[in-house]
């Protein structure tokens, strides 16, 4: 098992040595593995960022249709979670913390039929461990600037947008989002500005659709950031949009009122190429246990949210986005 240190010193000299890599990051750090891309077998790991990929979709269609089963977990187990992280939210320990939990989930098609006909920005399919279909950017570097678009705030897409932007809770979510993810980056990075604040996009699933709000944060690295690559990645883990702020306070609430280690859901996938880094957050995740499929999903609380609403937005995130991609609005 890599410890820290070793790991970012690893990946320093591979930014260094400008060797291409996959870099899949857990919640906690207590599983994080490196590949190298020349040495990836994509029998056992498939990846597709942002149209970067070692599989190259084969547009077949899926072998059966379709059978998607849902188990949630009462909803009387949120409510004493959301209660945890209230207390703390109440007690100012917290401004925003984010609140996640496992849906059992009985479907026809295994993880590699899902790999092949979700759309999405990010997907990745690990064998006998999980895939993932993320929307979500974690950070970006190019030019000699990392970029971060924090995602935070959706609504039901049969609802006007208008309706997320105008949302008191909502707008203070992402306000808070975009203000602890600028400090984040200010630790690596100079002159971090947000260059776009709150845009819309919209998400087509199974189920219907969702609307949700992204901003754009950007700042300029030092000069030689490729040897310093592993210092400046886990500088920033675990990603704020998927905790909270601030964070030491917040994970510890987070582990208090979900009682259970996410792994590597809501950590991130890193691919570097020799020159230029993409990365997301392991968003929209189903993984193999051995009890069976759980399809994580969550939500960000803070002081002005309600237990239901919630609840209800957990169940909404269960999907697979199967019939488009990401639409920008």
């Amino acid at each position: 098992m890599n410890t820290i240190p070793a790991l970012s010193q690893r990946l320093n000299l591979w930014g260094q040595q400008r060797k291409p890599f996959l870099l899949l990051a857990d919640f906690e750090l207590e599983q994080v593995q490196t590949f190298a891309l020349a040495d990836l077998d994509p029998a056992e790991l498939r990846y597709c960022f942002h149209h970067q990929t070692n599989w190259p979709f084969s547009g077949m269609q899926p072998p059966v249709p379709l059978q998607w089963d849902a188990s949630f977990i009462p909803p009387a187990t949120y409510q004493a979670a959301f209660a945890t992280v209230q207390t703390g939210l109440q007690r100012g320990d917290s401004f925003l913390t984010n609140l996640t939990f496992p849906t059992a989930i009985h479907t026809n098609w295994s993880l590699a039929d899902i790999y092949e006909q979700t759309r999405s920005r990010y997907k990745l399919w690990w064998k006998d461990h999980f895939v993932i279909f993320s929307p979500e950017i974690f950070v970006q570097i190019r030019g000699g600037k990392i970029f971060s678009n924090p995602m935070k705030g959706t609504a039901p897409g049969y609802l006007p947008a208008s309706s997320l932007l105008a949302d008191a809770k909502e707008q203070a979510e992402h306000a808070t989002i975009v203000d602890l993810i600028r400090n984040d980056l200010s630790q690596v990075a100079k002159g971090v500005q947000v260059d776009q604040y709150r845009y819309l996009e919209k998400l087509t699933t199974h189920q219907g659709s969702l609307w949700q709000t992204s901003s754009l944060i950007s700042g300029q690295l030092p000069v030689n950031f490729h040897t310093q690559l592993g210092d400046i990645l886990l500088r920033l883990l675990p990603a704020g949009s998927i905790s909270g702020a601030p964070k030491p306070e917040t994970l510890r609430i987070i582990r208090e009122a979900e009682g259970q280690k996410r792994g590597f859901y809501t950590g991130i996938a890193a691919l570097w190429d020799g020159y230029e880094l993409d990365s997301c957050v392991l968003i929209r995740f189903l993984e193999q246990t051995d009890e069976g499929l759980r399809y994580w999903s969550g939500g960000g609380i803070t002081a002005y949210s309600k237990w239901q609403e919630e609840y209800t937005e957990l169940k909404e995130k269960v999907y697979l986005p199967i019939e488009a991609v990401v639409g920008v609005v």
